[in-house]
C-alpha cells in the first residue's frame, strides 16, 4: 500500500497521545455542538458539512482506520464512538426527514445511512489512497458524490 502523506513506511509518528486524551477532546467536541442540529439543516448543507469534515481529516481518519486493529482500545473508541455515533446520528436524520415526507423511505434507515455514509468517505477519504485512482479534483469529487447523495434521498 501506498504510505500516507508526512509518513514513512506507513509507520505512525513515535509518540502519540495516549487513548484517554483522546477521548476526551472527541467528547469535548462532542459537547460544544448539539448533536441534534444535523436534523434542522437542510440536506445539501449537511452533507456538505460531512464532505468537508472528512476531507480536512482524511489523514487522520485513515490513520486512525489502520492503527485501530492493532490497538484495542482505539478500535473501541474508534468504531464504537466513532464511526457508529457518525452512523447513528445519520440514521436518526435519515428516519426523521422520511417520516417529515422530504426523503424516500428506506425498507432500512442504517443500511440507507451507511450507503450514504461510505460514499462520502470513499470520495473525501478513500480515494486518495487508490493504487490505481481516477483523476478528479476535489471540488468535482464532492460536488458528484454530494448531488448523487441528494438525488437518491430526496422524494420527486
Amino acid at each position: 500500500s501506498r504510505p500516507m502523506p508526512g509518513m514513512r513506511d506507513n509507520k505512525p509518528p513515535p509518540s502519540l497521545p495516549p487513548i484517554a486524551a483522546i477521548r476526551s477532546r472527541i467528547w469535548r467536541k462532542r459537547l460544544t455542538r448539539s448533536t441534534t442540529s444535523l436534523c434542522w439543516r437542510p440536506l445539501p448543507r449537511a452533507m456538505r458539512e460531512m464532505y468537508d469534515a472528512l476531507a480536512r481529516n482524511r489523514i487522520g481518519i485513515t490513520l486512525l482506520d489502520r492503527c485501530a486493529l492493532d490497538y484495542p482500545e482505539l478500535a473501541k473508541l474508534w468504531y464504537g464512538t466513532g464511526r457508529e455515533g457518525a452512523l447513528l446520528l445519520l440514521t436518526r436524520y435519515l428516519e426523521d426527514r422520511s417520516r417529515r415526507g422530504r426523503f424516500r423511505r428506506f425498507h432500512d434507515a442504517g443500511v440507507a445511512a451507511r450507503i450514504v455514509l461510505e460514499t462520502l468517505i470513499f470520495w473525501a477519504v478513500h480515494r486518495h489512497w487508490d493504487p490505481h485512482p481516477q483523476t478528479v479534483d476535489e471540488a468535482s469529487a464532492g460536488d458528484t458524490a454530494i448531488q448523487f447523495i441528494i438525488g437518491a434521498l430526496v422524494k420527486e
